[in-house]
């Protein structure tokens, strides 16, 4: 909605978001891509980025997303297990009015499922279409990470470039939705308070969290995929 906003109405007040949402309510027969294919057309040679976590809640969607798009390249961002499901649990309770029931066990099987469903559709990629890099690298060693997406994506490496990459705080999107709009934007308010990259700790060990109920099984599969993205 925002991007439909910025790119077809100029900007994301709300105005332009009223306005995006009539657009799409006037094409409610479009597809997903269809939509998608429009604003790459507003963006002329600008490459278009695509991270919708919908994307990898299914197979069913990675499909779709593929076969509409068979030239796509695909970049895969880990996070520990633990810090994934921390960061989850406080997302669930802030929109939910009582926790998750389950938690943390279902959060820990949420972040198995998606990163298998991944690396399973990777396995099915020409080589040169996936790479994987782990999200806290980015941001705790963020250069020579920058330059390996860089040289993947075969952008621009100068200076000015490298520099303007490493601030989100710049992008028309780092920030909230007009109040009233019902369209915030972002699942991490902290972040979007102060959208500014930030180190962040890596957990020495994949431990389980507190209150976790059971089934070893599962824990098992989570480590080991842990150690696969190469948290020890």
């Amino acid at each position: 909605m925002r991007a439909l906003a910025q790119f077809e109405f100029g900007d994301q007040q709300l105005g332009s978001l009223e306005l995006a949402q009539a657009w799409l309510r006037d094409r409610s027969d479009w597809t997903g891509a269809s939509v998608f294919d429009f604003l790459m057309e507003r963006l002329g040679q600008r490459a278009a980025v695509e991270k919708s976590p919908e994307n990898v809640l299914t197979d069913e969607a990675l499909e779709r997303l593929s076969s509409a798009y068979p030239r796509a390249r695909y970049l895969h961002l880990t996070r520990h297990p633990v810090g994934t499901q921390r960061s989850m649990q406080e997302h669930w309770n802030r929109i939910m009015p009582r926790p998750l029931d389950g938690q943390p066990m279902s959060g820990m099987a949420s972040w198995f499922d998606v990163h298998r469903r991944i690396v399973r559709f990777a396995d099915t990629l020409p080589a040169a279409r996936y790479l994987r890099v782990r999200a806290e690298d980015i941001l705790n060693d963020t250069d020579p990470q920058l330059d390996v997406i860089i040289r993947w994506l075969g952008l621009c490496r100068e200076a000015a470039a490298m520099e303007a990459m490493k601030h989100p705080e710049q992008s028309p999107f780092a920030s909230f939705g007009p109040a009233g709009s019902g369209i915030t934007g972002g699942h991490d308010p902290g972040f979007l308070r102060e959208p500014k990259p930030r180190r962040v700790e890596i957990h020495g060990t994949v431990e389980q969290p507190p209150g976790w109920t059971g089934n070893p099984a599962l824990w098992e599969s989570v480590v080991a995929l842990a150690a696969q993205f190469g948290y020890p």
